[in-house]
C-alpha cells in the first residue's frame, strides 16, 4: 500500500482521523476484521488491532532524513533496518509522535558480498513489533526526494503467514524482530506478510476469504493451536477447509504449506489442557488429509519443530529466542526444496 510516498507493506487499511495529520495502520481489511469471533475475552478484536510485522519502506535521495511516527494505544517499539543491515531499535511512548534522524553510514556502500541480498542497501525499512496500534505521519527528505521501493529493491518472492502467537512471536520480547519467521525469511530469501493472531487464530470464514485474497507465492498456515478448547473437530473442519480450500481455488499453482498442532501444548497438566488432548489428534489427522489431496500442499510434522522444553520462554508455552532460532533452522530443512531459487 503506498501512502505519501512510502510503501505500507502488510499494512491492508488505513484510518484517519483518530490522530491528527496521521494514519492508524492495521494488518487486516475491513472485511477480515469484522469477521473476527471476538469470543468472552474478546482477544480477537483487540489482537487484530496489534501492527506487529507492519514495515514502512522507502528511499531517499538524502543520506540524513527524518521519520515521523507513533503508538496509538500502548507503549511500542520498532526496528529499523537499511536492507537487511540493521539500524537501531526505537522505544514509542504512546500517544505522542516521535520524531527519528536516520542517517546513512558510508561504510555500508563499501560492505560487498557474493550472496543475493534481499533488500537494496538504500531502503529504509522500520518494522512495527508486538503488541501495539501503529501510527504513521510522514518522511521528511530534508529537500531530497522520498519514494516507494522499485521491485528490483525488494525480495522476489512473498510468503503469507497465518497463526497463533508462536507464529506471531510471542516469547522473543517486546524488542526483538527475531522471531523464527523473520529469520526463516532471511534463511529462504523471502518476505513475509506476517497475518497471525495471537490468542485468537479461529479460521473464521472472513478471514479464509481474505487471505486467499492475497497473492502469495508461498501460503504458510499453523491452524488448530488456539482452537483446539473452544472449537470441535467438526468445527475446525469446516474452517479449515474453507481457508485452504479458498487458498487453492484463488491461487491454483501457490505453495501451500500446513504445521500439525504444537505437541508441547500437550504438556499442559492442567485440566482443560489435558481434555484437548485428543482434540489435538483429530485436528493433525484432518490436515493430513488436506494434504494428501493435493501434491502442492506440504505438511510440516509440529513435533519435528518444538518439541523441547528447553526451547520455550519462561511461561512454559511460547518459544523462547533461541527457540526461534532452533525453529526457523528446522521448518527451512523441510522446506527450502520446495523455495524457488534455494
Amino acid at each position: 500500500m503506498i501512502y505519501r510516498d512510502v510503501d505500507l507493506f502488510n499494512a491492508e487499511q488505513i484510518v484517519e482521523g483518530i490522530v491528527p495529520w496521521c494514519a492508524v495502520l492495521n494488518r487486516f481489511s475491513a472485511h477480515a476484521i469484522d469477521g473476527v469471533d471476538s469470543g468472552k475475552d474478546r482477544r480477537g478484536p483487540i489482537t487484530q488491532a496489534y501492527g506487529n510485522d507492519i514495515e514502512i519502506r522507502f528511499v531517499s535521495d538524502n543520506d540524513s532524513i527524518d521519520v515521523y511516527i507513533g503508538a496509538w494505544d500502548n507503549d511500542g517499539y520498532i526496528r529499523i533496518s537499511l536492507g537487511d543491515y540493521d539500524h537501531s531499535t526505537v522505544y514509542l511512548p504512546q500517544g505522542e509522535i516521535t520524531c527519528i534522524t536516520l542517517n546513512k553510514h558510508p561504510r555500508l556502500e563499501l560492505l560487498k558480498t557474493t550472496d543475493t541480498e534481499r533488500f537494496s542497501k538504500n531502503l529504509w525499512r522500520i518494522k512495527y513489533l508486538k503488541r501495539f496500534t501503529p501510527v504513521f505521519s510522514h518522511v521528511d527528505g530534508k529537500g531530497g526526494s522520498i519514494r516507494p521501493p522499485l521491485d528490483d529493491e525488494l525480495p522476489s518472492k512473498t510468503m503469507l503467514a497465518y497463526g497463533s502467537s508462536i507464529t506471531f512471536g510471542a516469547g522473543t520480547g517486546p524488542m526483538s524482530a527475531l522471531t523464527h519467521m523473520d529469520i526463516l525469511a532471511r534463511m529462504l530469501g523471502i518476505q513475509v506478510m506476517n497475518k497471525s493472531m495471537p490468542g485468537s487464530c479461529f479460521c473464521e470464514l472472513s478471514y479464509g476469504d481474505y487471505l486467499s485474497d492475497m497473492k502469495a507465492d508461498y501460503y504458510y498456515y499453523e491452524l488448530g493451536g488456539n482452537m483446539r478448547l473452544r472449537f470441535t473437530p467438526e468445527e475446525f473442519k469446516k474452517r479449515a477447509e474453507h481457508i485452504v480450500a479458498e487458498t487453492r481455488r484463488k491461487n491454483p499453482s501457490a505453495t501451500i504449506i500446513l504445521l500439525t498442532v504444537y505437541p508441547l501444548l500437550k504438556s499442559i497438566p492442567d485440566e482443560d489442557h489435558v481434555k484437548a488432548n485428543s482434540v489435538i489428534d483429530k485436528y493433525d489427522e484432518l490436515l493430513r488429509k488436506l494434504a494428501e489431496n493435493d501434491d502442492n500442499i506440504h505438511l510440516i510434522n509440529s513435533s519435528e519443530i518444538l518439541n523441547d522444553t528447553r526451547l520455550l520462554s519462561f511461561d512454559g508455552l511460547h518459544p523462547s529466542g533461541y527457540g526461534n532460532m532452533v525453529m526457523a533452522h528446522r521448518i527451512c530443512d523441510r522446506i527450502k526444496h520446495i523455495i524457488q531459487g534455494i
